[in-house]
């Protein structure tokens, strides 16, 4: 007869057959966490973008109502910030134009990139703030650039930061209710090095054209406008007509 171990499920497992069991489980392991590790290496960096979400600061500056809502800041440098409303929904037109050009405090959560700044407002919490050290009023760029430009249109809020990364096709849904809810609307373009450049969207007059981008959005496109700036802000007067799926 054999002199192998008999094993029976509800003994103890021979010694031999223990240490084998050992040193399987253990290969198991290590192999699954080199194979966790593999894995995240390969993963592409999401993005830059931070939400300082529930944590609440006080902004002063000059609030400038068009194109778009924006805050130049008091505080740090002439620093520029898009103004937004909670959720997926865009700055008060009406309440940017009562406050055009003038001095204003507001609390908001901090949303930035490293390049761009935006502040979710807090609803309620903006007022008018005279005194010493006004902010210069910022100028237009006078002479436009005519450009054409190949990019993915996405809404500026997600894609600053609130959601990392706040592009492509899976985030189509949500990019389109929040430029539909008055997001400022924004032409991501990627240089032949790989970085990216930010080109808010407006009309040939200035006027806001969401509505019509909503088809486009979270899709390759190719789109003309003039190019022009304003407090380092970086403004593409687009024709909707010109746009074209690529």
């Amino acid at each position: 007869m054999s002199e192998d171990p008999f094993f029976i499920g509800w003994e103890a497992s021979p010694e031999r057959q223990t240490s084998s069991w050992r040193i399987s489980l253990w290969g198991s392991l290590v192999l699954c966490v080199m194979l966790g590790l593999l894995l995240a290496g390969l993963q592409t960096n999401p993005g830059k973008g931070i939400f300082a979400f529930g944590e609440i600061h006080r902004y002063r500056g000059l609030l400038i109502s068009d194109p778009v809502p924006f805050l130049v800041s008091k505080e740090s440098g002439g620093h520029v910030y898009l103004l937004v409303n909670p959720l997926k929904y865009g700055f008060s037109v009406d309440l940017a134009r009562e406050h055009h050009l003038q001095q204003v405090s507001l609390q908001g959560s901090l949303i930035d990139d490293g390049r761009n700044g935006m502040i979710e407002v807090l609803p309620g919490s903006i007022s008018n703030e005279l005194g010493s050290g006004e902010v210069p009023r910022p100028a237009l760029s006078s002479a436009g650039t005519h450009l054409q430009l190949r990019g993915e249109i996405v809404d500026s809020k997600c894609h600053l930061g609130v959601m990392n990364p706040g592009r492509f096709k899976p985030h189509r849904a949500c990019a389109i209710q929040c430029i539909a809810g008055g997001i400022p609307p924004m032409l991501v373009v990627q240089t032949s090095n790989g970085a990216l450049r930010h080109y808010l969207l407006v009309g040939p007059k200035g006027e806001t054209i969401n509505q019509t981008l909503l088809e486009f959005v979270a899709e390759p496109v190719s789109i003309r406008g003039t190019y022009r700036t304003i407090a380092g802000l970086h403004l593409l007067y687009a024709d909707p007509n010109s746009i074209e799926r690529l």
